[in-house]
């Protein structure tokens, strides 16, 4: 049964390949290293950035942890000399390691922040193919299908989430509990809120596609508020370019004819009073 449970959720991956029992030795040397003291907030930073395996957490912290080793590692060997190693380089190798340990986190939150941007893009035609379909007639249900396998150009982030939806309900999962678990997979706060919506107009009654078009309208909106935020903070950053990059030149444009007119009347000057002096010698 375990098996065929691992195989089920885990399709992916290719089992007695090389890459395979890598990452089973990395989940084993995770779990090994962390034990049950995983924190909800890497939790939440891995299923952000669309790892949803529960091994993932186990393997990014082995990762982590492997490629601090390394680089302190690489540093000391390349520090070796006459000498030997000093404190110096281990000082060099720790510090390495500790910016590389903490830049293995920071890299995870720019990836799922990266993810979150890309879903916030994808929901807009995802919804408006969603309201083409329930105002066609068809189920809820039939609709995610529908939308699920078309949009797998147009939204891939979206669409897989929604297949892994279509999944969760295939394998009989509440319809609550389902939608509760696409809002986490997606990760933003407009998919959380869709899905609650969803889930709302399901179980409380209402018609749905106008709870979704009025959804959809509030979603444009906040993303033209975003985007007038974006385009208010590049004013200054433009201004600070300019003045860095284009007032040299336009003074050197404006000020480079004086110098030169003022570098001829010195020059003259400079000639006449030479003149005179030889005169009254």
């Amino acid at each position: 049964m375990a098996v065929r449970l691992f195989h089920l959720f885990m399709p992916e991956r290719e089992h007695g390949t090389l890459v395979a029992m890598t990452l089973r030795f990395l989940e084993y040397a995770g779990r090994r290293i962390e034990g049950s003291r995983i924190n909800r907030e890497l939790r939440s930073l891995v299923q952000k950035a669309g790892l949803f395996q529960p091994s993932a957490v186990y393997i990014f912290v082995a990762l982590r942890y492997l490629v601090a080793v390394v680089v302190a590692l690489l540093i000391l060997i390349f520090r070796y000399g006459a000498d030997g190693i000093t404190p110096v380089d281990f000082f060099l190798a720790l510090l390495f390691g500790y910016l590389f340990y903490r830049y293995a986190l920071i890299g995870l939150k720019v990836y799922g922040d990266r993810r979150a941007n890309v879903i916030r893009g994808e929901l807009p035609p995802v919804l408006d193919i969603m309201l083409m379909a329930l105002d066609a007639g068809v189920s809820i249900d039939q609709c995610m299908r529908y939308v699920a396998n078309i949009t797998g150009n147009t939204a891939p982030v979206t669409s897989e989430c929604l297949r892994r939806h279509i999944a969760d309900i295939d394998a009989g999962m509440p319809y609550d509990a389902a939608l509760d678990r696409l809002g986490q997979r997606l990760g933003v706060d407009e998919a959380q809120d869709l899905a609650a919506t969803i889930k709302q107009a399901l179980f409380q009654g209402g018609e749905l596609g106008t709870t979704l078009r009025r959804f959809s309208a509030d979603l444009t909106d906040k993303r033209l508020a975003t985007a007038r935020e974006q385009v208010g903070r590049k004013a200054p950053q433009l201004t600070m370019v300019m003045i860095i990059f284009f007032m040299p030149v336009l003074l050197i444009v404006l000020a480079g004819p004086a110098v030169v007119n003022l570098k001829g009347a010195l020059r003259t000057a400079g000639q006449e009073l030479a003149t005179k002096g030889d005169i009254v010698k």
